[in-house]
């Protein structure tokens, strides 16, 4: 069973494309996990350990199982409408017509980033973020945007008074049962080093993202380190436990509607969407090297975790590479079913 997708996955390890890699194959019969390879290459060779406990910079993927899923709870409990203008919420925000759902979906018309923009202390990020001039209209474009994820970090804690992280520790990790997931740092002897920096040396258990790093708190697009055993929580939640402990089965089905059919790209809440037959696979990824495909129609998903940025983020074959074992999975489920 899906024996394409996992030897795509080795060829991966094989073909020198990333130092290692742990994943996870989940369908309603079974579970299959596998860590091979290396954690290191530099300053040496060293082995990435045969656990599923390794602990890895999630980078994006906190935009969908952090602030996805602590919006989706909020968004529950009535505290906001999708289709409400952040500037309601965020005086500070000053473009009137934008709404949460433009952010959540990426079609805000905000930049993908603002090149030469200096961010050297915590308020430089705030400054970032609301300074972004827009560069297309809302509504009319698909372009994934950080500064769209770090907005929606800040609308929670405008929503609810309380740190960012403090309410996903509490409404997320602890519901989940999670012992291995936390923000911006994680113990650095389990921790794969990401990328060899000439500023901060062989980053390892602390946040790589540059905006996370330097902000040190609320940044809703970037700072989870987690386990391949803890990813299976929050997948298992999403296929077989209908959203449970972490939203309604009404919830789920939201998520999963394609909110930009007309666009370049199909998205829903958070997460971009993969058409499989008649329905949407959910998928989402990190820049570090990790992606989940999340399938609750069919209950088939795939967690993989890698380094591919160590030890240079100059890795285009990596993504090359990501997107056929997207394909190939994609494939396999629709001959599983």
């Amino acid at each position: 069973m899906f024996k394409q997708t996992t030897n795509l996955l080795h060829q991966l390890v094989h073909e020198k494309t990333v130092p290692g890699v742990s994943f996870a194959i989940l369908t309603p019969q079974s579970t299959q996990t596998a860590v091979l390879g290396d954690k290191t290459w530099v300053p040496e060779k060293t082995p990435l350990l045969p656990s599923t406990s390794n602990l890895y910079d999630l980078a994006s993927l906190t935009k969908v199982l952090a602030t996805t899923i602590r919006l989706v709870q909020l968004h529950e409990k009535a505290l906001f409408n999708w289709n409400d203008t952040l500037s309601n919420y965020l005086p500070r925000f000053k473009h009137e017509t934008i709404t949460i759902l433009d952010l959540v979906t990426h079609t805000s018309g905000l930049p993908k980033s603002i090149p030469h923009f200096v961010i050297e202390k915590p308020s430089d990020v705030k400054r970032y973020v609301y300074s972004a001039e827009q560069v297309k209209p809302a509504k009319e474009f698909v372009e994934y945007s950080d500064i769209n994820f770090l907005l929606l970090g800040y609308l929670i804690e405008a929503l609810v008074p309380e740190p960012f992280e403090k309410q996903i520790e509490q409404n997320i990790f602890r519901p989940l049962g999670t012992k291995q997931t936390s923000f911006y740092s994680a113990d650095p002897e389990s921790s794969v080093p990401t990328e060899l920096s000439d500023k901060r040396g062989l980053i390892t258990g602390i946040v790589h993202d540059h905006k996370a790093f330097i902000a040190g708190g609320n940044t809703g697009h970037a700072g989870l380190f987690s386990s391949l055993d803890d990813l299976l929580l929050f997948a298992e939640a999403f296929l077989f436990k209908d959203g449970a402990p972490l939203f309604s089965r009404q919830s789920l089905d939201a998520i999963r509607e394609n909110y930009t059919p007309s666009l370049n790209r199909d998205r829903g809440i958070g997460f971009d969407l993969r058409k499989i037959q008649d329905h949407f696979a959910l998928y989402h990824t990190g820049f570090t090297g990790t992606f989940i495909v999340l399938d609750p129609l069919t209950q088939h998903g795939l967690v993989v975790l890698s380094n591919r940025i160590h030890p240079t983020r100059n890795n285009p074959l990596f993504l090359e590479k990501r997107e056929e074992i997207v394909d190939t999975f994609l494939m396999e489920v629709k001959q599983n079913k």
